[in-house]
């Protein structure tokens, strides 16, 4: 006889609780991956005052900016897969009466959150410049300023939304909101959005990396130790997708399950896009997007000039980094989609 295990549900006060225990741990590892990584770079491996507010501020932004929409979904899979249980009854003033899924609405409340992220980040960093007084901060510092500020505001936002997502999915499951066509779902309304974020984060991180670095044709000639050149540019590509592949593949099939669950999305074309719920859509073909990205992003590193400008190598950064995060994003959360919308019409 098969023995089935029932998640622990938590009354979603003390669930939330457990999250952000376990969400400042994760912030924590954040802040030391990234802190290493500008330091690494950065001459004699010491952030300026300015560079040391950039990473926090930047980070901030960047960490809510997702982050909230992921908890708002998070939220709502908690009370779906009865991980959490929520204590009040319907007329809970904790209920939102709009959907906060909507495309602009969802993306409007990221950014709102984001900036008052950044606003908090980049106050705190300049304390801590401050209390510098002019001297460059060592790798302690940074991680120290990165996880105090950018990591409680990610934690913070990790728990508002996951809050307000669990309360949603009550609505939602009533049928109060309307379903969006999947295509316009995934491609539109939220891959686009975080391809543009991940551009924009990853263009701000190819200066952050290499503004020390002597630029121009002539300090790449010259061989000098830190020259920028095409080949400095594109060398950590390999780690950019599998970072943004892993964490968007993920992130995205889960977005897409919890749309489907919830009653949100639905197929544009029943005949071509239902899938058996015998026969999932498996993850092979996120897979062969980034081979294929990576190796695109290779080559296209071959056509930037020997000493690239500044300019010119954070844009080829963002640009990788935002159309591998789109055809991810959107290949995951349709797999998850019409994953889930397959085993709900099996059901």
């Amino acid at each position: 006889m098969a023995v089935t295990t029932r998640p622990v549900t938590r009354p979603l006060p003390q669930h939330l609780g457990r999250i952000a225990v376990a969400g400042a741990i994760v912030a924590f590892l954040i802040a030391l991956v990234i802190s290493a990584l500008a330091a690494s770079r950065a001459t004699a491996h010491v952030l300026s005052p300015a560079g040391l507010a950039a990473v926090v501020a930047g980070a901030a932004a960047a960490l809510v900016f997702v982050g909230w929409v992921n908890a708002l979904y998070t939220g709502a899979t908690d009370v779906l897969t009865g991980e959490a249980r929520l204590e009040c009854g319907p007329e809970c003033r904790s209920v939102p009466r709009d959907d906060p899924w909507t495309g602009r609405r969802l993306w409007l409340g990221a950014l709102a959150w984001s900036a008052l992220a950044a606003v908090w980040a980049l106050a705190g960093a300049g304390l801590v410049a401050v209390a510098l007084d002019g001297k460059r901060a060592r790798l302690v510092v940074v991680v120290a300023a990165f996880a105090g500020l950018a990591g409680t505001a990610a934690v913070v936002a990790e728990v508002l939304g996951r809050h307000r997502g669990a309360h949603a999915a009550r609505r939602a499951l009533d049928g109060t909101w309307p379903a969006t066509p999947l295509r316009r779902r995934a491609w539109r309304q939220l891959a686009l959005p975080v391809a543009l974020a991940q551009g924009v984060a990853n263009l701000a991180m190819g200066w952050l990396l290499f503004h020390d670095y002597a630029r121009g044709s002539a300090a790449a000639e010259a061989g000098r130790g830190h020259a920028l050149t095409s080949s400095v540019v594109t060398a950590d590509f390999v780690v950019m997708v599998v970072i943004l592949t892993v964490t968007f593949a993920s992130m995205l099939r889960r977005w897409g399950a919890a749309d489907a669950e919830l009653g949100r999305v639905v197929l544009d074309d029943a005949d071509a896009q239902a899938v058996p719920a015998k026969a999932p859509v498996g993850a092979q073909g996120v897979l062969y997007v980034a081979v294929v990205t990576y190796i695109v992003g290779k080559l296209t590193g071959h056509l930037l000039p020997t000493g690239p400008t500044l300019l010119l190598a954070s844009l080829a950064r963002g640009v990788f980094a935002g159309v591998l995060a789109y055809i991810v994003a959107g290949v995951s959360y349709t797999r998850g989609a019409v994953n889930a919308l397959g085993a709900r019409g099996a059901a």
